[in-house]
């Protein structure tokens, strides 16, 4: 039951794949920091095509509002997907991409902020976050640039659960990738260096250029 309502909050929260997942960070070569500004375009399918969208919902732009102070001109921008060969909309693992771009006025105190807002938000009475890894900095093999991971564990009347996400900041937006796990497996062995390739792989994917 824990699962389900793990993959709910997930998914709706528009306003995670496989925890040990062998995708590699990126192809040949290095993947490379952007050299101008870019903003946040989310595809219909993300991990080279093994994921694709599963939740339409509206991105929630009181995010971008409330950063305003940290990002000039800020646009929310949000998307949930599926493994591509699921049987049902309630089979597999949900994979959320939530994030703000804009002109980052300063990308750690943003992440900061923006990572606070996220923790803050609730979907059952008196749930509370607390981190319980992390945030451990993490430079994907095959990428140049770091991403930021932790655990957060959530509790409510309802019970316990948690959540892995890693995140990265820069000059044009700040972005937390998160998944539904099993949460009869203990935060310990969640492999956070595999979910840090992974995100240098959404990276690359919802990442376009200005003009586009």
């Amino acid at each position: 039951m824990a699962v389900a309502t793990a993959t709910v909050a997930l998914a709706g929260c528009g306003g995670g794949g496989g925890a040990n997942g062998s995708l590699s960070a990126a192809g040949p070569g290095q993947d490379s920091v952007p050299s101008g500004p870019y903003r946040l375009k989310m595809p219909k399918a993300v991990l080279r095509g093994t994921f694709t969208e599963s939740d339409h919902s509206e991105a929630d732009q009181n995010i971008a509002s409330r950063l305003s102070g940290q990002i000039e001109n800020g646009h929310s921008a949000f998307a949930a997907y599926q493994p591509a060969d699921r049987q049902s909309d309630t089979s597999g693992p949900v994979l959320s991409v939530t994030g703000v771009y804009g002109t980052v006025l300063s990308p750690v105190t943003a992440r900061d902020q923006f990572l606070k807002i996220l923790d803050s938000r609730t979907f059952v009475p008196d749930e509370r976050s607390v981190v319980i890894i992390g945030p451990r900095t993490i430079i994907p093999q095959g990428s140049s640039e770091p991403v930021s991971c932790r655990i957060v564990r959530k509790t409510s009347e309802f019970g316990t659960s948690w959540r892995p996400d890693c995140s990265w900041a820069d000059g044009s937006a700040v972005v937390e990738v998160t998944q539904t796990v099993d949460l009869a497996k203990p935060p310990a062995e969640f492999d956070l260096a595999a979910f840090a390739a992974k995100t240098a792989i959404v990276r690359k994917e919802v990442r376009a250029p200005m003009a586009s």
